[in-house]
C-alpha cells in the first residue's frame, strides 16, 4: 500500500539534513542530526491528529518558510549559529503538535494536560483534536519540556525553544513579550504566518481551518458564519494583524529563490482577495 505520509516524512527529513548541511557543512554536524531526528518524532507524532487544518502539511510548510528565513538571515548578515538554526527549527516543529491528543505525559482517555500548572481538561467525546486549540501552545512547550528535559539540550536551549514557540500564540497577547517582532522569537511567528497565509493552496484550505474553528467557538467571537467569511477577509487580516509583525522575515526571505517564492504567494493571495471585493 502507498503511504504518502511516510513518503512526505521521509523527504522532509532528508530535507532538514540537506538545509542544515548546505548552511554549514560539516561544522556542529550533531546539530543538523538533531533537527532530522526531531523532524521524523514531530511529524510521525503529528500524523496521528484528526484535526483538519494542523496537520502534518502545515508543520511542514511553517518549518520550510522558516528555514529559508534563516537561509535570507545568514547570507545577508551572518551570525545565526548552528545552535540558533537547530533551536529555531526545533521549535517551528513542535509549534504546533499540542493539538495531537496523548502525547503529554498526564494525557490520559479524554483527559488532557493543558500544559498550565500541572492542570488537565476533559474533551468531549465526539471533538477531534481541534479542541485542544486553546491549550495547544502550552502543551506544545510542555512536550517539548519533557522530550528534551534529559538530551544533549541544556535547560536554557529548551527554554529558549519554548520562547518561540509561545511567540506563535494567536490572537496576539498584547504585552512586550509578543509585541517583539526582531530576532529569532520575531521570525518564528513569522514563519507560522507565512507558513499559513503562503502556502499556494491556503485559500482551498479555509473550510478545514473554518470547521476547526466552529469546533472551539472561534468563529462566533471572529464573526465567521461560513468559509467564505474568512477568505474574504484574508486581505484585512493580513494588513490589519499580519503585515506588521512580518516585515524583518520579508527582508531575509527576499535574499534567495526560495524565500521570493514565498513572497510571491503570500501577495497572489493578497492581491486575490482584493480584487473579489472589486468585482462584487
Amino acid at each position: 500500500m502507498l503511504d504518502v505520509q511516510k513518503i512526505v516524512i521521509e523527504h522532509f527529513v532528508q530535507e532538514l539534513r540537506d538545509a542544515y548541511q548546505q548552511t554549514y557543512n560539516l561544522l556542529e554536524a550533531e546539530y543538523g542530526n538533531i533537527c532530522a531526528w526531531t523532524g521524523r518524532l514531530a511529524l510521525e507524532n503529528i500524523a496521528n491528529s484528526d484535526a483538519l487544518y494542523h496537520n502534518v502539511e502545515h508543520t511542514v510548510l511553517v518549518t520550510m518558510v522558516g528555514q529559508s528565513i534563516l537561509k535570507g538571515k545568514q547570507l545577508l548578515e551572518g551570525g545565526v549559529t548552528p545552535k540558533d538554526w537547530m533551536l529555531y527549527t526545533i521549535a517551528l516543529l513542535c509549534h504546533d503538535i499540542g493539538y495531537v491528543k496523548g502525547i503529554c505525559r498526564a494525557d490520559s482517555g479524554e483527559r488532557m494536560a493543558t500544559g498550565r500548572n500541572g492542570e488537565t481538561v476533559s474533551l468531549p467525546p465526539a471533538g477531534t483534536d481541534a479542541a485542544l486549540q486553546p491549550y495547544h501552545v502550552d502543551r506544545s512547550k510542555l512536550f517539548v519540556r519533557e522530550r528534551f528535559a534529559n538530551s544533549a539540550l541544556t535547560e536554557g536551549d529548551v527554554n529558549t525553544i519554548c520562547d518561540y514557540i509561545e511567540m506563535t500564540r494567536f490572537p496576539i497577547p498584547d504585552n512586550e513579550f509578543h509585541r517583539n517582532t526582531a530576532g529569532f522569537r520575531g521570525l518564528a511567528r513569522a514563519a507560522d504566518f507565512i507558513g499559513q497565509l503562503g502556502d499556494p493552496k491556503y485559500l482551498r484550505k479555509i473550510p478545514a481551518l473554518f470547521y476547526e474553528f466552529e469546533e472551539t467557538g472561534a468563529n462566533a467571537i471572529f464573526g465567521y458564519k461560513a468559509p467564505g467569511d474568512l477568505r474574504e477577509g484574508y486581505d484585512e487580516f493580513y494588513w490589519k494583524v499580519v503585515s506588521g509583525k512580518i516585515q524583518e522575515a520579508l527582508r531575509y526571505l527576499r535574499v534567495t529563490t526560495e524565500g521570493k517564492l514565498w513572497i510571491a504567494n503570500l501577495h497572489s493571495h493578497v492581491f486575490d482577495s482584493e480584487h473579489n471585493k472589486r468585482l462584487l
